[in-house]
């Protein structure tokens, strides 16, 4: 008996000690080696998860080489505020935040609209774009109230899919073709396989701009902004990435990203920032 005492507390120290070491490990991926805290997942680094795909925020030159839109002129410009490389993950829509989850980026920079279910589940920042609902045709007037009976085009996982399907749950007879990518929505739109695309309005914006052949023929009352979205243990991180968008609109940069990728800026009036922001990253 006392054998098996003895064996059973030489069982203890051994867990107690892998618990320790366990807990000195995850206290060292915490620090950048001269003590600071360090707020990313590398040192030095800031890796953002985006879908590369949904024009005009993310997307690829035409040789499919390099990574261009507004999410991606936004994070670049983040990183250079903080001090930090910036490392671009491309990942499907429908598991970009599974990925976070799974700590394989800092955060998500990529069109994430701010609604009550993703606040509840992750840190999302201020809004830093506004955005809302929107129809799209090659000239007809569609609006959701007149959907039933048209083919309506929508990405999956989105907002947008979330919100036609309310009115089909409510009754409403409407054919929704639900698609991996948004560009996708708009070739079909462009064939006349489908009578119009629900999307947002950035992404709406840059399809209309110089294009006469479709029409943003109906836009939401309610407003649907983008923030950037992070895991919810990572609130200093948060911190320093709402500190450096606000100097984006301190400098003005902010409304010459919009400009550039829309044609009009997004982001007026959201922020109003007067002083230059201070801000603490844990590993600069």
């Amino acid at each position: 008996m006392r054998k098996i005492m003895k064996y059973v507390a030489l069982c203890c120290v051994a867990l107690l000690a892998v618990s320790m070491l366990a807990g000195c490990q995850q206290a060292a991926q915490q620090t950048d080696g001269s003590g600071a805290k360090q707020l990313t997942k590398t040192a030095g680094k800031l890796t953002i998860g985006m879908e590369v795909g949904y024009p005009p925020m993310e997307y690829t030159t035409d040789d499919g080489k390099d990574f261009i839109g507004f999410d991606v002129d936004v994070a670049k410009a983040l990183g250079e505020v903080l001090g930090l490389k910036v490392e671009f993950i491309n990942t499907s829509w429908d598991g970009i935040f599974a990925g976070l989850e799974k700590n394989q980026y800092d955060a998500i920079i990529s069109a994430v609209s701010i609604t009550t279910d993703r606040q509840e589940k992750y840190l999302l920042t201020e809004p830093y774009v506004a955005n809302r609902l929107c129809v799209v045709t090659k000239g007809a007037l569609i609006t959701p109230e007149s959907f039933a009976g048209k083919k309506i085009a929508v990405q999956d996982a989105t907002t947008a899919s979330d919100s036609i399907q309310e009115l089909v749950d409510a009754g409403i007879k409407i054919e929704v073709l639900r698609y991996e990518k948004v560009t996708q929505c708009f070739d079909d739109l462009k064939l006349g396989r489908v009578d119009a695309v629900y999307v947002d309005s950035v992404v709406a914006a840059y399809y209309t701009k110089d294009n006469d052949a479709y029409k943003r023929v109906w836009n939401s009352e309610e407003p649907e902004p983008m923030g950037i979205c992070l895991s919810k243990n990572a609130t200093e991180l948060a911190a320093a990435i709402e500190a450096a968008i606000d100097t984006l609109y301190y400098t003005g940069e902010m409304g010459k990203i919009a400009e550039k990728h829309f044609g009009e800026d997004f982001t007026k009036g959201l922020r109003v920032v007067t002083e230059k922001p201070v801000i603490n990253l844990g590993d600069k």
